[in-house]
């Protein structure tokens, strides 16, 4: 047992020592470049193991020694064919077919193999050609805009909280008109109105300079304390506006039913015409004028309710400065006269407001006053006072700022913001205001000042 694990340990250690010597190096071409059978037998070793450069190499160098030798060039032909050498290939057939020791039998094999090489060159350029037309349809296919649809439809859903110091207009003496005398005036001062909105909306794409919006919603709101201003509301909008080079003009439908569940229903309808004339880059001017009638649901709990049945007519204008397209100042002068049922509540109403906005990286800046004078046609004589008309000078300071929660959460620094998460993010909207109004009447019961503060999330989902 011993003796035949000697034997076969002796005879792999001779087989290891003849591959070993059969095996011709690079160091040993190099000692002997003109060495025809060792140049040969390396080469041959070099084909077995792929290494076509080195085979080629060596028969290139073979060729330049021995140019007489056929059996060389078509070594190398075979070699050259099977690498794709096409440059080679047609460079050895030439010599090969203008040489006088090759037979015509091997001419005409080697004639074969250049038609051969020539119909494969045509059908490889066939396959090419056909390939680089598919990448021009496909690149042209991606590069071709979709049809895209000229509608947009989308939903949001809203919350607002609105914290209001005085939410009755209580009257700061707590006192107020009644046929006349005075009497005292009570109330919920303090309290908070929460609302929930549902909108759904559409943007029709007439054209690149125009563009129609149409827009639904229901909304529910709920106070904390008092009844008064519970309510649930439906409202319908369409807007159409139209860019010129020096203009935009908007105009603009409203319908609103407004449920109040302790009190009459009133239904609203508007109708807005504004234009802006761009005067240049830095001077705007707004216009416009409003239609709209205001129509309470008389019933036997609220039977003076058509009393306060209305048509307005209003009027605005006034100018736009522009420091930047992120920075603004505007001032606006608005007259609305209102004829009613009755004449008590027939009223013109002048305003002036100067608003100011500030465009960050956080979001934007508002801030707004304006001041209102009211001049009611007649006074109440049967319910507030018989002499007294109602005169109310209202005067209003807001602060305001909104974005989207993608301008918040990508100004910080700390926690970096995906892509995909900020584009979510950008369909969120905040806005939160501060307002205060102080007014003064020529009846008690309209004397008040109150503050309020509220702050609001939007979630917008688009369709395409």
């Amino acid at each position: 047992m011993l003796f035949r694990s000697l034997f076969y340990t002796v005879i792999l250690f001779i087989f290891l020592i003849v591959e070993a010597f059969a095996e011709i190096t690079y160091l040993q071409i190099l000692k002997d470049p003109t060495d025809l059978r060792l140049n040969l037998q390396y080469a041959k070793e070099q084909e077995s193991k792929g290494r076509f450069k080195s085979v080629i190499a060596t028969l290139e160098r073979l060729n330049a020694l021995y140019p007489k030798n056929i059996d060389l060039k078509l070594y190398l032909l075979s070699i050259s064919i099977k690498t794709d050498s096409t440059e080679k290939t047609l460079n050895l057939i030439s010599k090969i077919q203008s040489s006088d020791q090759i037979s015509d039998e091997i001419k005409k094999k080697v004639a074969q193999i250049f038609d051969d090489m020539n119909k494969k060159k045509i059908d490889k350029e066939i396959i090419e050609k056909k390939k680089q037309r598919e990448k021009i349809q496909i690149a042209s296919k991606q590069k071709a805009p979709k049809e895209k649809s000229p509608w947009t439809w989308y939903t949001e859903l809203s919350y607002t909280n609105m914290a209001n110091s005085n939410i009755s207009n209580i009257s700061e003496s707590k006192t107020q008109y009644s046929g006349g005398s005075i009497i005292a005036m009570s109330g919920i001062e303090g309290d908070d109105l929460l609302t929930l909105k549902n909108g759904w909306g559409a943007i029709y794409q007439i054209n690149s300079s125009s563009n129609l919006s149409l827009y639904a919603s229901h909304s529910s709101s709920e106070q904390n304390r008092a009844t008064s201003d519970e309510n649930d509301t439906q409202a319908l909008s369409a807007t159409y506006s139209k860019f010129f080079k020096k203009n935009t003009i908007t105009s603009t439908f409203s319908f609103t039913d407004l449920n109040t569940r302790r009190a009459a229903d009133t239904l609203t309808r508007n109708i807005a015409l504004d234009n802006r004339y761009f005067v240049n880059d830095k001077i705007k001017f707004l216009t416009g004028i409003n239609l709209g009638t205001s129509e309470g649901n008389q019933n036997p709990s609220n039977l003076t309710k058509r009393n306060g049945n209305t048509r307005k007519t209003g009027l605005v204008f006034g100018p736009e400065y522009y420091f930047t397209p992120q920075h603004s100042f505007k001032l606006k002068y608005a007259l609305t006269g209102t004829d009613a049922i009755a004449d008590y509540n027939s009223l013109e109403d002048e305003t002036i407001s100067a608003s100011y906005a500030k465009n960050f990286k956080i979001g934007n800046l508002g801030l707004t006053y304006s001041i209102s004078d009211k001049k009611h046609k007649e006074p109440d004589s049967e319910f507030i006072h018989p002499s007294f008309s109602r005169k109310d000078e209202n005067k209003t300071k807001t602060i305001s700022f909104s974005g989207n929660l993608n301008q918040l959460f990508s100004s910080q620094k700390f926690f970096p913001i995906s892509e995909k998460f900020g584009n979510f993010l950008n369909t969120i909207s905040y806005n939160t205001s501060w307002s205060e109004t102080q007014s003064e009447s020529s009846l008690l019961q309209h004397n008040y000042k109150k503050e309020s503060f509220s702050f609001g999330l939007t979630k917008r989902i688009y369709f395409q």
